[in-house]
């Protein structure tokens, strides 16, 4: 176990120390992933499939666009959603050195909804967004992502009112991306 640890370790280093700097202008990336969630404001967790694509404008500064789709309640025997998409669009502040890079975004957005208390709903909603990525060659990265999203479904009866429907979202996994620039 010890040899296979150590022969993996040795292919990523001579991977991803390399001389090619993968975060910089013209970087196109994407990926598609699974995400759990936790609810902030009630006791649910949710699934959804996460999907993004970004574009790097230079080192530090990207614009990104992510949808989530929600799957599946995890925990929940009432759960809130009957169906639903979230989409988001906004910009990020990268700071990283070569193959590591560490962002944080903010996405104003749109959310389509589906409930048991309304048919359906388009709701604002922003999130928020920190995470990091460690690049091993110049085609596919890790990931992983911590979002806070913000949103609330009104207008849903008199006893309700508006219902919040926050939560914090994790997703993870191998990301892709194409240099659209020469450097």
């Amino acid at each position: 176990m010890v040899r296979l640890i150590s022969l993996i370790a040795l292919m990523f280093s001579f991977m991803a120390f390399g001389q090619e700097q993968y975060i910089r202008q013209g970087t196109l990336k994407a990926s598609a992933t699974i995400a759990p969630s936790k609810m902030l404001n009630r006791d649910a967790n949710n699934i959804y499939l996460n999907g993004f694509i970004a574009y790097q404008l230079d080192e530090h500064l990207s614009l990104r666009g992510e949808t989530f789709f929600y799957i599946n309640n995890a925990t929940s025997t009432n759960p809130i959603y009957a169906g639903a998409i979230h989409t988001y669009f906004g910009a990020f502040y990268h700071k990283g050195k070569r193959n590591w890079d560490n962002y944080l975004g903010f996405q104003p957005g749109v959310s389509v909804v589906k409930t048991a208390f309304k048919n359906n709903a388009v709701l604002p909603t922003f999130a928020l967004k920190i995470g990091t990525a460690y690049y091993v060659w110049k085609y596919f990265h890790f990931f992983a992502d911590l979002t806070y999203t913000n949103s609330s479904i009104r207008g849903i009866a008199l006893d309700y009112g508006s219902m919040k429907t926050d939560e914090l979202i994790i997703s993870a996994g191998l990301g892709f991306q194409i240099n659209t620039k020469k450097k």
